[in-house]
C-alpha cells in the first residue's frame, strides 16, 4: 500500500502532540508518519484501515497505530444532518524518553505495545473509559504532566485485552506517488457500495488494464480487489443488520449482492454466522 508522508509539526519543548478533530466527516486521507498515534472515536462511524486490516468504527474506538503504518478513518457515507465525526489523537515518537528508556525502566510490556507496528484496537471498556478521562485532561497540563498522563496510558494499554489489526507479515511500501491512486479507489468502492463494480470500471479509473490494476491493487492491498469489496460490503451489513430493521434480503440488495443466496454465502465465509444469527447476538 502506498501513502502519503505526513509531517507532525510541534514545538520542540512538544515531545507529545494532542489534537481534538471535529468536522462533518473525518477527511484526513490514507497517510503515516514516524509518530506513534493513539486515536479516539468520540462521535462518528465508518471504516478504519490501518496497514492491510479494514474494519468498522464506531464511538469509543481506540487504536494505537505503530510508526510508518498507512491508516485512516473513513466516514460512513450514510450521514444524517446533525452527524459529527470528532475525535482525540495523541502522537508522539516511541524515543521521546530515550532510545532504552523503556527497557532500563522495567517496562518492557510498554516497549513490546510500542514496537509492535501492527495497530492495536483497545477493546477493554473500563479502560477505555479511565484512558478517555486522561485524554480529555491532557491539553490543560505542562509538558511533564503530560509526560506522566501518557506513561499512565501506555501502561493501562498493554495490560489490558487488545485486538491487533494489520497482519504480521504486512510491509507497507513508502512512496508518495501512490496516494492520489489508492485513495481514489478505496473513496470510490466505499461511496459505490449498493452499486455494480465490475474491476474494469475501478481499473478504467486509474488508466489501467484489468490485469495491471489486478497486480496493483494486490501487491499494495495484500489482498485481492474482490476480496477488498466483500469485505467493505459484509461490514456495511453488520452495521445495518445492527443498527435497523431491514429485513436481510433489503440489506443483501443495499449493500450491492445480486442474489440472497450469495450474499448469505460470503457473509457466513467472512463472520462465521449467517446474518440472521448474526443480528440475534445484538437483539
Amino acid at each position: 500500500m502506498r501513502s502519503q508522508f505526513i509531517k507532525i509539526t510541534a514545538n520542540s519543548n512538544e515531545p507529545i502532540v494532542v489534537t481534538e478533530v471535529v468536522e462533518k466527516r473525518f477527511s484526513a486521507l490514507l497517510h503515516y508518519h514516524p509518530e506513534l498515534e493513539l486515536t479516539l472515536i468520540l462521535e462518528g462511524t465508518g471504516k478504519r484501515f490501518v496497514g492491510d486490516s479494514i474494519e468498522e468504527f464506531q464511538p469509543g474506538d481506540l487504536v494505537l497505530v505503530g510508526e510508518n503504518i498507512p491508516h485512516y478513518w473513513c466516514s460512513s457515507p450514510i450521514l444524517s444532518e446533525d452527524s459529527c465525526a470528532r475525535a482525540i489523537v495523541l502522537q508522539f515518537k516511541k524515543d521521546f524518553l530515550g532510545e532504552d528508556f523503556f527497557k532500563l525502566a522495567g517496562a518492557e510490556h510498554i516497549d513490546r505495545l510500542i514496537n509492535d507496528g501492527r495497530g492495536i484496537c483497545l477493546k477493554d471498556a473500563n479502560a477505555k473509559a479511565i484512558i478517555l478521562d486522561k485524554l480529555l485532561k491532557f491539553n490543560h497540563l505542562n509538558t511533564f504532566g503530560k509526560t506522566l498522563l501518557l506513561l499512565e496510558i501506555l501502561d493501562l494499554f498493554a495490560k489490558s485485552e487488545v485486538h491487533y489489526l494489520s497482519s504480521p507479515g504486512f510491509k507497507p511500501s513508502l512512496h508518495e506517488t501512490e496516494l492520489t491512486r489508492m485513495n481514489k479507489v478505496y473513496s470510490y468502492v466505499y461511496h459505490n457500495l449498493g452499486n455494480p463494480l465490475e474491476i474494469a470500471e475501478i481499473a478504467g479509473l486509474l488508466n489501467m488494464s484489468v490485469s495491471t490494476f489486478s497486480h496493483y491493487f494486490k501487491k499494495r492491498a495484500q489482498k485481492t480487489f474482490t476480496q477488498f469489496v466483500n469485505e467493505m460490503r459484509i461490514g456495511l451489513a453488520k452495521r445495518l443488520l445492527i443498527e435497523t430493521e431491514k429485513s436481510i434480503a433489503e440489506i443483501a440488495y443495499e449493500c450491492g449482492y445480486g442474489s440472497l443466496s450469495n450474499f448469505n454465502k460470503q457473509f457466513n465465509a467472512l463472520v462465521n454466522l449467517s446474518p440472521r444469527t448474526f443480528r440475534k447476538g445484538y437483539s
